[in-house]
């Protein structure tokens, strides 16, 4: 089932009895944030707050994503693979050579479904709407200001005319002034850069806030640049999103609570920060360009959607996890022999991947390393642990008996130097760059290991048979968890 907007998702979740409706005034300084982070630590639904200090008119919404249980009232299915793996079952065999493409025509038109169409705005020009009356919250005591933490901010690429929706913070100066915190290698920066190559030094945007939290969630997904996340929402929805075109060429959602028009003056660049981050650091200062409001529009009696972000795990881990599963059958295709990945809520999303492999050949898993850092975002990974397909990559005791009896850290342990990480990564002295580390946790072949692996301890099936009945008496007696 696809949303139709937020409201219609607030409404699916107060039927469940899954919507915490706070009537108390509530500070967006500090107190929504602080309620927001103990709701998510807590697995407790979303909280709608009605009553907003300082911001009469305003309803503020935080903790969609509670859990890996509201990912998946979301999505109307625990199986997010199947979401993927439903798209790309349309297309059979991906096309390889030019004949194959055509052939794949009449598939491809079937992709019409997903794409966003034109319709009615149901909100309207508001001139008394600026950046100083719109909810945004102070998430840290030394945070630099208010900040928009989850809105989602829409470029389109002037060379690829493709639509972008990405979630970057976004810093309040004042009424009519934000610094949008957008890194060099992220889709937003590029399409910039691709502006200014044309001389142009105004990019159109929009920052648009309260949506279906799946295009929420399509936003903060790593989708490859190439593809137009309105399309991508459509495959998430299972239907396309229903768009309008603002007078700056910019498409937005019809349905969104709020949207902000103007643009990113290329030539004003400002300090942003500090502000506290998904690693649970303040972030330094650094210099990102200005946004520049010129239109605002808002819904009757609007809902502002916020995020708390820290150490995890939080909202953003919650969509970390969802990302996973439905990115998996698409990596699938980039790496064959991949099995299964785990990109665990404490490592951070972008620090640390677990990944099986079915191993065939020697060398296979420096290879399957390569490959994975070099698919997208998995690039900032700064540790990958690759096992054996055999290996649960979610039981963390089974990965790290792989560690234990596969490695001999001289000869499987991989170091990358000068490589991209993550801008946010305090841990590192210049910033994105830093290093990565690889461990090979798989069996080895004999031209890896020097002689035949050894052969692996198994119980006799029968002596097993033999003795069942009397180990079922002891276990029911006396057997009890670790």
């Amino acid at each position: 089932m696809a949303f139709k907007d937020l409201r219609h998702y607030l409404d699916f979740m107060r039927s469940k009895n899954k919507l915490v409706e706070i009537s108390e005034e509530v500070d967006p300084i500090l107190e929504i944030p602080e309620l927001g982070r103990q709701a998510t630590y807590s697995h407790v639904p979303p909280l709608l707050f009605t009553n907003v200090k300082g911001f009469q008119g305003w309803r503020v919404l935080t903790n969609v994503y509670y859990s890996m249980e509201g990912v998946y009232e979301l999505f109307g299915t625990r199986n997010l693979e199947q979401i993927a793996e439903g798209f790309l079952s349309q297309f059979g065999e991906m096309p390889v050579t030019i004949m194959d493409k055509v052939k794949s025509l009449p598939s491809l038109l079937k992709m019409g479904k997903y794409m966003p169409s034109s319709k009615r705005p149901l909100f309207s020009e508001d001139d008394s709407v600026n950046l100083g009356n719109i909810p945004a919250t102070k998430t840290w005591p030394h945070d630099a200001g208010r900040y928009m933490t989850f809105s989602i901010v829409i470029t389109r690429d002037p060379e690829k005319n493709v639509n972008n929706l990405s979630i970057y913070r976004v810093q309040i100066l004042n009424e009519r002034e934000a610094l949008v915190h957008w890194q060099a290698f992220k889709r937003g920066s590029m399409a910039a850069s691709n502006y200014r190559d044309k001389g142009i030094t105004r990019v159109p945007i929009a920052i648009v806030n309260g949506v279906d939290p799946i295009i929420t969630f399509t936003a903060a997904s790593p989708v490859p640049p190439g593809l137009d996340k309105y399309l991508f929402a459509g495959i998430l929805r299972g239907e396309g999103v229903d768009v309008v075109e603002l007078s700056n060429g910019i498409l937005v959602p019809a349905h969104a609570e709020s949207v902000l028009e103007g643009y990113v003056d290329l030539e004003d660049n400002r300090l942003e920060g500090p502000f506290g981050d998904h690693l649970g650091y303040y972030t330094p200062k650094d210099y990102y360009p200005v946004f520049k409001l010129e239109r605002a529009y808002i819904r009757e009696n609007p809902i502002y959607h916020v995020t708390s972000v820290g150490k995890p795990p939080l909202e953003d881990a919650w969509i970390g996890k969802g990302v996973e599963r439905v990115f998996l059958p698409f990596l699938k295709m980039v790496i064959p022999d991949l099995v299964d990945m785990n990109l665990p809520e404490y490592g951070l999303f972008t620090s640390v991947g677990i990944f099986s492999i079915k191993k065939r050949y020697p060398g296979q898993a420096r290879r399957a390393m390569m490959s994975i850092w070099g698919t997208g975002q998995l690039g900032f990974l700064k540790l990958i642990i690759l096992v054996d397909a055999n290996v649960d990559v979610h039981d963390i005791n089974q990965v790290i008996y792989a560690i234990a009896s596969t490695v001999d850290p001289q000869r499987d342990v991989m170091i990358v130097n000068n490589a991209l990480n993550d801008s946010l990564d305090h841990t590192v002295l210049n910033p994105p760059l830093g290093s990565k580390m690889g461990i090979d946790a798989t069996r080895k072949f004999k031209e890896e290991l020097g002689r035949e692996w050894p052969e692996e301890v198994a119980s006799d099936p029968e002596v097993v048979k033999r003795v069942s009945k009397i180990w079922d008496n002891i276990k029911s007696k006396y057997s009890s968890p670790p």
